[in-house]
């Protein structure tokens, strides 16, 4: 009996263990970013945010993130990879982005 009982328990060990190595999330952004891309605006969330990481005030637009996170860095790059801005904020003093188009 304490056979049988020992080889059932190690049989849900070594299941549970696939199990969770066929469900591990794939690798995330440092700090699991939101990021803003090129000229199409793009905006890509981090894989903790969700699908969904961003909501809109009903007829404004205004995105905001739904966890009412805070902006803490901000960084551009050029599409050379080259660093045109590196900057950190507190949650008290939010930086505004405006993007024109020509």
């Amino acid at each position: 009996m304490r056979r049988l009982l020992f080889s059932i328990a190690a049989i849900c060990v070594l299941a549970l263990a696939a199990f969770a190595l066929a469900n591990r999330r794939p690798p995330q952004a440092p700090g699991d970013d939101i990021i803003i891309k090129g000229g199409s605006l793009e905006i890509q969330c981090g894989y903790n945010h969700g699908k969904d990481c961003l909501a809109h005030s009903s007829g404004t637009y205004l995105y905001t993130h739904k966890k009412n996170a805070h902006v803490l860095h901000v960084l551009v790059l050029a599409s050379d990879g080259t660093k045109l801005l590196d900057n950190d904020f507190d949650k008290d003093h939010q930086p505004t982005i405006k993007v024109t188009y020509k």
